[in-house]
């Protein structure tokens, strides 16, 4: 007896459609891709465009996205004040 992992296939293609990107969407927030889960969670909106859910995992993305680039910023940039330190003392 098989079963189906998936409950979707009573489902029109557009609901489909947004059901994959959502899902697609938090399975890269699991694995911290921020900008991979943007780019769905936009997609899912294309869909649907009034939906909550879909807007409030969008901004969560792009605040971790953010927070993570400016993390990266002053990690380099004081990396580079560090190196500039042992070049010219």
């Amino acid at each position: 007896m098989a079963t189906h992992s998936n409950h979707d296939e009573h489902l029109d293609p557009e609901t489909k459609a947004y059901n994959d990107f959502m899902s697609t969407g938090n399975d890269y927030v699991k694995i911290e891709l921020y900008l991979y889960a943007i780019k769905r969670f936009q997609q899912a909106l294309l869909l649907k465009p009034n939906d909550s859910y879909a807007t409030e995992r969008l901004s969560y993305c792009k605040s971790k996205f953010n927070k993570d680039n400016k993390t990266i910023a002053i990690v380099a940039a004081a990396a580079i004040i560090i190196v500039a330190l042992f070049i010219f003392i």
